[in-house]
């Protein structure tokens, strides 16, 4: 075994390198700020000060810093975002979920039938585009089929995990990992090598969901149903009677903008529906005004002199009119609305948009709807004109745009073409004629040649946040080698766990890329553990392959919490979910991917 470093070895460079990351994951845990800026405030903290303290011998230059802004692994990401944009704007994949799902009679077969294609979809697409592709349709059918959303939408996105550990280009997190591999001086992973790992896995966890995970997720309605059910409480319309002393006045004047607790929808005039509605939009008599806001505030408008309720059920939809639609979208953890008022952020002016309601963990949010400030995950119910899904469908600032009752226009003549683009795009490499990296930047291109998706749509398709996080944690880990941070942590680590043999060192690195995968992000995790699990196989003189590979399962493994991966995010509001329902079912699938991973990977590689 190779002589391992000790926390009492280290410089002050190693510790600054230790501060640094300690300040990372709780500010990531905190969400202090979006993850690529505390990654990448993380890098400018150690490009600034580590070449002041790394000792002689040893060096931590800018090349080192920003590598990873040119990795391949980073790079073919960039284009799988587009690809996987095309493939959803063809909408091929959304016709056929209705049809696989058919009419299943019990709870066992509608999980085979939505998890299984689900799961070999993602093996070759980014999970979290398939995941926000099919969510409105699983939705419509439980709508339909008088399913509870909640049964079906954490298996769908625990299904899009499984698949992406599958394949090369099945998650972002295995492009990560192989693009360090590279850096590390190994060979590139291999488009079905991490199959061995994560094929058993996906069976395992497919059918723990099927059987057992499925009875542990609640019954419980999403935000339209809720809507349908509790508009009495929080949505009254009034009309402007004749001698109202507030007609002729604009919204403004009529001191209508800010009233406590209720805000202003959209007025009904005339068979048309005004909405946004402008505080420059002067009031008629005879105009219906539609509020939303708690119940206890309605009381406001009765005190307002010429405002009577309009005597009408309110218990169907409040949107009328050809243009005016109701939409409800994920707030995205890229968005610029996080941690932003809803007043504060200009729905009107920015999204030419009206909030009506905002669901977080299941609930309604029940305050001041202009004063609620936003969170990631968040789902906003909205009015807004039918442009909306198209202005805002490819954006970093929603997970998930749908119209309530339509999955949306797409290019479904351009599908068989996009489907031909991306078989060939698996197959170039699987066959070593290209490189991965030049077969996704040749399928995006070509998906912009033929018009699959448009250049504003490619450019709107890339997630910088991202891509911004991994190639900063790609330089944050070369600070935690160069300053033999990782080495420390990986002797530590083994002193712990080495009595339990190659096993259970391999089971101690799989636990913590476990464990911060639920507490900050996926690629993040990868990149951040990469140099101690690499660092471990080292120190124990053994192959780090089934290391490294097992740290990508490792890291795509986010099942306890809703924080660590994308598309947990995506399902978080419309699923109507609690944090605690991905606890109750989660928790038993990282054991078991703990359990499963380890266990393929001795008898791999012989590791008993």
């Amino acid at each position: 075994m190779n002589e391992a470093l000790t926390f009492a070895d280290l410089g002050p460079d190693a510790w600054f390198a230790a501060a640094v990351l300690v300040a990372i994951v709780v500010a990531l845990t905190r969400d202090w700020l979006g993850p690529d800026a505390i990654m990448g405030l993380g890098l400018a903290a150690c490009i600034v000060v580590l070449p002041f303290l790394v000792p002689q011998g040893r060096s931590f230059a800018i090349a080192d810093a920003v590598a990873g802004f040119g990795n391949t692994g980073v790079l073919t990401v960039a284009a799988l975002f587009i690809v996987a944009a095309g493939i959803k704007e063809t909408g091929g994949m959304g016709r056929i979920m209705p049809i696989m799902l058919g009419k299943s009679r019990t709870a066992a077969l509608t999980l085979i039938r939505l998890m299984v294609p689900t799961s070999f979809v993602s093996a070759f697409l980014n999970n979290t585009p398939v995941v926000a592709m099919f969510t409105p349709v699983v939705r419509e059918w439980a709508k339909r089929n008088d399913v509870a959303p909640s049964k079906l939408l954490i298996p769908l996105s625990y299904a899009s995990i499984l698949g992406g550990t599958c394949t090369l280009i099945g998650t972002s997190t295995n492009l990560v990992v192989s693009g360090l591999m590279v850096e590390y001086g190994l060979e590139p992973m291999g488009m079905f090598e991490i199959t061995r790992l994560g094929l058993p896995w996906a069976i395992i966890g497919l059918v723990f969901m099927i059987t057992v995970g499925h009875r542990l997720l609640p019954t419980r309605k999403d935000i339209t149903q809720q809507l349908e059910e509790a508009r009495r409480e929080y949505l009254v319309e009034v009309t402007v009677d004749p001698g109202c002393p507030l007609a002729g006045k604009s919204i403004q004047a009529a001191g209508l903008r800010h009233l406590k607790g209720l805000f202003l929808v959209h007025i009904e005039r005339d068979d048309r529906i005004i909405g946004p509605v402008q505080p420059t939009e002067v009031l008629e008599v005879g105009d219906n005004l539609l509020f939303t806001g708690l119940i206890s505030t309605i009381v406001d408008l009765k005190a307002i002199k010429g405002l009577s309720a309009v005597d009408q059920d309110l218990a169907g939809s409040p949107i009328s009119g050809s243009e005016i639609r109701l939409f409800e979208a994920v707030i995205a953890s890229t968005s610029p609305l996080v941690g932003r008022g809803i007043r504060e952020a200009g729905f009107r002016g920015t999204y030419e948009a009206a909030v009506i309601a905002v669901h977080r963990a299941g609930q309604r949010i029940r305050s001041k709807i202009g004063d609620i400030v936003l969170r990631s995950g968040d789902t906003i119910l909205l009015e807004a004109s039918e442009s909306f899904a198209a202005k805002w469908y490819h954006t970093p600032h929603f997970y998930l745009v749908s119209q309530v009752g339509d999955v949306g226009r797409v290019k479904h003549e351009k599908a068989p073409l996009a489907v031909l683009i991306l078989v060939a795009m698996i197959a170039l490499p699987s066959l070593n004629i290209l490189p991965m990296v030049v077969s996704a930047f040749l399928a995006a291109g070509l998906f912009v040649a033929f018009k699959i998706i448009s250049p504003a749509g490619a450019r709107r398709a890339l997630d910088l946040q991202v891509l911004i996080t991994i190639a900063a944690a790609f330089g944050i880990g070369r600070a935690m080698e160069v300053t033999g941070l990782a080495q420390a942590v990986a002797g530590t680590l083994i002193t712990w766990v080495s009595p339990l043999g190659p096993a259970g060192v391999l089971a101690g690195v799989l636990l913590v890329t476990s464990i911060f995968t639920e507490i900050i992000t996926n690629n993040a995790a990868a990149a951040l553990v990469f140099p101690i699990a690499f660092s471990t196989a080292q120190q124990m003189e053994m192959n780090p392959t089934p290391f490294l590979i097992g740290l990508a399962v490792a890291a795509s493994a986010s099942f306890a919490t809703p924080l660590g991966y994308q598309t947990n995010l995506i399902v978080y509001g419309p699923g109507g979910y609690k944090f605690s329902d991905f606890l109750k079912v989660g928790v038993p699938m990282n054991i078991l991917m703990l359990i499963t991973t380890v266990s393929t990977a001795c008898f791999w590689w012989d590791l008993f």
